[in-house]
């Protein structure tokens, strides 16, 4: 019984990834996923509730595909936390805005609000990983509000990349918006620019195929 459960439950999930991705999130309803799924409604609100919890997990899930993607190279200083969050990012943003259905789901969830209630757990480990490494002082409250700047920036960037739309490449993208935090945590600036170059060249080496956002 537990292992249908769980069947269940990954049926639902992936269906409701191939909604997204083949009608958006506007558009999809939980209807169309039970429907598609052929699964009774109940079974969609005791697993998930709503379509914003898949959203979250599937957002967790894609985090979780490329760190452990990264994890498995054996590459000389990549424990470093600002190199490896430029891989992360670089193959993170690449696989979403170059694929004109990710890029649609992305902004439609970018537009409801910041990817701050999404993503948040995930680049304060990450984050909270800088301070540790260059051994910085920062409070509790100054962290959380380098959080929210950093991701308020972020979603006014992006909402100006997809509305304009701007021609900025990945590289680009990765360089201005993994640099925020460590500019202002005052980490060495001519670091921080070595780190990124040598995260996004190490990125464009790695086989993603493996990966998928939806």
């Amino acid at each position: 019984m537990y292992e249908k459960g769980i069947q269940t439950r990954n049926h639902l999930y992936e269906i409701s990834k191939k909604c997204f991705y083949e009608q958006g999130y506007e558009n999809t309803k939980i209807k169309d996923i039970v429907t598609a799924a052929d699964t009774p409604i109940g079974l969609f609100t005791y697993y998930f509730k709503t379509k914003d919890n898949i959203v979250h997990e599937i957002y967790a899930d894609y985090y979780q595909q490329i760190d452990k993607c990264l994890n498995a190279l054996s590459i000389d200083g990549f424990e470093n936390s600002i190199l490896h969050h430029a891989a992360l990012s670089y193959i993170y943003f690449d696989l979403i805005l170059n694929n004109e259905n990710n890029r649609r789901f992305y902004y439609e969830i970018l537009k409801k609000a910041s990817n701050y209630r999404i993503a948040g757990d995930f680049i304060r480990k990450t984050y909270l990983g800088y301070i540790q490494e260059y051994n910085l002082v920062v409070s509790e409250r100054e962290f959380d509000n380098f959080l929210f700047i950093d991701f308020g920036g972020r979603r006014e960037y992006f909402l100006n990349y997809f509305e304009k739309p701007l021609n900025d490449s990945i590289d680009e993208l990765v360089f201005l918006l993994n640099g925020i935090l460590p500019r202002l945590l005052g980490i060495d600036q001519h670091s921080v620019t070595t780190l990124l170059f040598k995260g996004i060249q190490i990125a464009k080496t790695i086989d993603c195929n493996q990966i998928r956002f939806l």
